[in-house]
């Protein structure tokens, strides 16, 4: 189902009628008004962008292809006035999937969402069909030189080598997801499917595949294949106990969880199975945030700059390494690719890339042993 909608329109009248139309169908509404928030909107999660183009003064193609870069199967329909509609069916060539007319209608909009869920579906199997040939576009890359990344690396390469599960624990945009895809493609079972479940989507969305007749099973991915549950912590307690069942049958595929929760304080709580936990976590990895790895921040930045065909600033980087980054790898992933999108050459990287309001360093624990 359509849960989460963006509507982008300048216009505080027709963003209010819209977002009253969509919540009406059940919809959680996020609105802005500039194409600067609907990029940010758009990188947090949503299922569909409703956007008036008129609200955006940078819409041109390298506005959408960064847009695609940080959502490449989103939905984007747009709002089209009346009797303008031929400028808005042109601009579908440019990536936008459907229009609107105004004036804006309930059945209009229903009718909509349909499509939008039957292209959900579509997208799924597309999904599938790219994780297994993902790994013949290359190697994921993890940019480091902090020795405990460093060592990490070298753990993966051990963990790899065995066909034990992992668990990979560390706050979100810790890079959890690239090193799950190490694990798979440095293992005996490099040329199998794999296949990511994202747990904190519902159910019959995502970790349900797993059970269900229609969807993937651990005996079809049995044969060298991976599974990497993300977010493991937050499926059900009868998802956990069905997950169990498969763990202890003979075909199964190799499982990889990752949480950036405490997966113990979820076990104390009663919230996480103990004997599910104990048989996914016979290897753990702990990836520690960004602002505990020493002198990446610099090295990634720089990095993605220069990925994005931008100058490096000469002032403002111990400013950077200074700044928390509670969102790690993917909130300085983020900052660089909006920074690229304003096409700023600025000569203070702290100025480029930091919000105004600004956190230093604050070192939060993370516990990675069950306490005795």
């Amino acid at each position: 189902m359509i849960r989460k909608v963006a509507i982008i329109n300048n216009n505080p009248t027709k963003r209010q009628e819209l977002a009253a139309i969509f919540s009406a169908q059940g919809c959680d509404i996020t609105l802005a008004d500039d194409g600067f928030e609907l990029l940010n909107t758009v990188t947090e999660g949503c299922d569909a962008a409703i956007v008036e183009t008129g609200s955006i003064d940078i819409w041109d193609d390298e506005f959408l292809a960064k847009f695609r870069e940080v959502a490449p199967d989103l939905p984007l329909v747009l709002t089209v006035q009346s009797g303008k509609i031929e400028s808005y069916v042109a601009m579908l060539s440019t990536g936008a999937w459907d229009y609107l007319t105004e004036p804006f209608s309930e059945e209009a909009v229903r009718l909509m969402l349909r499509r939008l869920e039957e292209q959900q579906a579509l997208l799924e199997q597309k999904r599938y069909l790219l994780a297994e040939l993902e790994q013949a576009a290359g190697e994921p890359k993890v940019i480091t030189r902090d020795p405990r990344m460093i060592q990490i690396l070298r753990q993966v390469n051990k963990v790899a080598a065995t066909d034990s599960s992992v668990l990979i624990l560390g706050e979100k945009g810790t890079e959890k997801a690239r090193i799950a895809r190490l694990i798979h493609n440095a293992g005996p079972g490099k040329s199998c499917p794999f296949i990511r479940i994202d747990c904190t989507l519902p159910e019959e969305e995502s970790i349900g595949r797993l059970f269900g007749a229609a969807g993937e099973s651990f005996a079809a991915l049995s044969a060298g294949g991976t599974v990497f549950l993300d977010e493991i912590t937050h499926i059900s307690p009868d998802a956990q106990a069905k997950l169990l069942r498969m763990l202890d049958g003979k075909a199964r595929p190799r499982v990889i969880s990752s949480s950036s929760d405490d997966p113990f304080e979820q076990v104390e709580r009663g919230h996480f199975r103990e004997d599910l936990f104990f048989r996914l976590n016979a290897s753990q990895i702990f990836l520690p945030p960004l602002r505990e790895r020493t002198g990446d921040v610099h090295l990634l930045a720089n990095e993605l700059m220069q990925r994005h065909g931008m100058a490096k600033p000469e002032l403002g980087w111990d400013e950077l390494e200074e700044y928390d980054w509670p969102g790690n790898v993917s909130e300085l992933e983020a900052a660089v690719l909006l920074a690229a999108l304003r096409r700023s050459d600025c000569a203070n990287a702290a100025d480029d890339l930091l919000p105004t309001k600004r956190r230093t360093k604050n070192r939060r624990r993370f516990r990675r042993e069950k306490p005795r």
